[in-house]
C-alpha cells in the first residue's frame, strides 16, 4: 500500500510522487528491519526481555544495539509503526523515569528528577548519556543527560494518541521508577525535567564545569552553551502536543498553560536566534554561547514546524534554498549541519568528531525531509530537485546499503547502512508535515 498523507511539495509533479512513493517503500523496509521482537536477540545487544517489540536505530541492528528514544520517535507520524507497538515503547521508557531525588553516578554525573534517558537496553536498563551504555560514561558527553529526549518521549505519546484517539490511555497509570502514575503526569514531569529560561522559555545548556549537557543527540559530539535552538524547537513542539492532548482529555487549564509556554517560546525564537544576512536572507544560530553558528538542520526544522513569523520564515527558507543551490552544504540530497562557508572553516567551534566526519562535516539525510519542505516555500523546483537527488541516491546505492547514517563523497565514506532516520524521518517529514 502506498500512503502519501499530505505531500508537502508546493508543486507536485509525477516524478516527485514517484520519488516519495519509493522513499515510502524504503522507509518500510528499513524500519521493519529495525524491529526486535520480544524474546529476540541481536548481536552485542542481547535478548529483548522487556516484553515489548522495540526498534533499534536501523536495519543494521548491531550498529546501535539498543532502543534510542529520539531515533524511535523519528519513525513516527505515518504508517510505519502501529499504535500498539508505540504503547510498549512508552511503557519501557516510563519505567526508567527517576523520582524527585533524581540519580547520581560516578564521575559526578547527575540525572535531574523525572528525566528521560538517551537510550534503553533491550533488557530495559536506562543509559543516560551518548557514547555509553549502563556504565554511563565519564562526562565526555556532558554531566547531565541530553536536552532532547524528554520531548521526543512526549512525541511518542502524542503519536500514539493521534493513531488511537484513545483519551483514556493518556490518563491510564504506567509504572515508573517512582511508582505508578497517570501517563499525563509522567509527561508533565518529563517536560519540566529539562532546564529552560523562565522568561524566554528556551532550553539552557549550562557552561559551568560539571553541569554541561548535549543539546540534542544528533550533536552529541558537539559542545554548545547558552540558550540552544534545536531543543527549544522540540520544547515548543512538545508544549503544543501536550496542549492538544490535555484539551482532548478535558483539562482546559493545563492545555492553556502549555499553549502559553509554546507562545512564549515562539516569541523568543526570532529575537534570540535570528540573524539577518541581507534583505532577502536570514539564518538561525544554534546557540547563544559556544556554537553560535548558522544551524542548517535546526533552521530547516523551524521552517518545517511553522513556528517562525512569516517574514522570518521566508528569509530563513531563502537562505536554505541558496545553500542548496551553492552545492557545498547538500550532497546527493544529504545535508551538513553547518554551511561550508561559515566561520571556523564551516566546522563546529568545539567538537570531538574530526573535521569532515560524523556531525562535524558529514552529510546526513536525517534533515532532508525538513529541508525539502522548507525550501519548497520559496522555490518549488529546487524542492522537487532535492527530493529527487536523495531518492536517486538511494535507488543507485540501495544494494550497497543506502540509506546510510552519514556520507561524505569528498573523503569516500559511507557510514552505517540502513539507517532509520535516513529512511523513516525523510518520508514522514515530507508526507505528514505539521498542519
Amino acid at each position: 500500500m502506498i500512503l502519501i498523507v499530505s505531500l508537502a511539495i508546493a508543486s507536485v509533479t509525477s516524478d516527485a510522487r514517484a520519488d516519495l512513493a519509493y522513499l515510502h517503500q524504503v522507509a518500510h523496509e528499513v524500519v521493519d528491519a529495525s524491529r526486535v521482537a520480544p524474546g529476540a536477540s541481536i548481536s552485542s545487544g542481547g535478548k529483548n526481555t522487556t516484553g515489548f517489540a522495540l526498534r533499534v536505530p536501523g536495519g543494521t541492528q548491531s550498529f546501535y544495539p539498543a532502543f534510542w528514544i529520539r531515533d524511535a520517535a523519528m519513525m513516527l507520524g505515518a504508517d510505519l509503526v502501529p499504535a500498539d507497538e508505540i504503547d510498549g515503547w512508552v511503557k519501557v521508557v516510563a519505567a526508567t523515569q527517576p523520582g524527585p531525588a533524581g540519580l547520581r553516578f560516578a564521575h559526578a554525573l547527575t540525572i535531574p528528577a523525572y528525566s528521560v534517558p538517551d537510550h534503553v537496553t533491550l533488557q530495559g536498563e536506562a543509559c543516560w548519556f551518548p557514547g555509553a551504555y549502563t556504565n554511563q560514561g565519564d562526562g565526555s558527553y556532558g554531566f547531565l543527560p541530553p536536552a532532547d529526549d524528554a520531548y521526543f518521549f512526549i512525541q511518542m505519546v502524542h503519536a500514539h494518541w493521534k493513531l488511537s484517539r484513545d483519551a483514556s490511555w493518556f490518563d491510564a497509570p504506567v509504572t515508573t521508577g517512582w511508582g505508578e502514575h497517570p501517563l499525563s503526569e509522567v509527561c508533565d514531569r518529563a517536560f519540566e525535567s529539562v532546564a529552560a529560561d523562565p522568561a524566554a522559555g528556551l532550553v539552557i545548556c549550562d557552561a559551568t564545569p560539571g553541569h554541561t549537557r548535549v543539546d540534542w543527540g544528533f550533536c552529541d559530539s558537539i559542545r554548545k552553551t547558552g540558550l540552544c535552538l534545536m531543543p527549544s524547537l522540540l520544547r515548543w513542539q512538545a508544549a503544543r502536543q501536550l496542549a492538544e492532548m490535555n484539551a482532548a482529555t478535558k483539562r482546559p487549564g493545563t492545555a492553556r498553560r502549555y499553549r502559553k509556554i509554546a507562545d512564549t517560546i515562539a516569541r523568543s525564537l526570532p529575537r534570540v536566534f535570528f540573524s539577518q544576512i541581507s534583505a532577502t536572507e536570514g539564518r538561525l544560530m544554534s546557540a547563544t554561547g559556544i556554537g553560535n553558528q548558522d544551524d542548517v538542520w535546526a533552521s530547516a526544522f523551524a521552517v518545517w514546524l511553522g513556528v517562525l513569523p512569516r517574514r522570518t520564515e521566508m528569509l530563513v527558507a531563502r537562505h536554505l534554498s541558496n545553500l542548496f543551490q551553492d552545492g557545498t552544504t547538500v550532497q546527493a540530497g544529504q545535508v551538513r549541519e553547518l554551511p561550508k562557508s561559515g566561520p571556523f572553516d564551516g566546522y563546529w567551534q568545539q567538537a570531538t568528531s574530526a573535521r569532515d566526519h560524523y556531525q562535524n562535516g558529514g552529510f546526513w539525510a536525517t534533515p532532508t525531509g525538513w529541508y525539502v519542505v522548507a525550501i519548497g516555500k520559496v522555490d518549488r523546483l529546487a524542492s522537487n530537485r532535492l527530493l529527487h537527488d536523495y531518492a536517486q541516491f538511494v535507488r543507485d546505492n540501495r544494494s550497497a546499503g543506502a540509506p546510510f547514517e552519514w556520507v561524505n563523497a569528498n573523503i569516500q565514506v559511507r557510514s552505517n547502512a540502513n539507517y532509520g532516520s535516513s529512511a523513516g524521518l525523510v518520508y514522514v517529514a515530507i508526507a505528514s508535515p505539521p498542519k
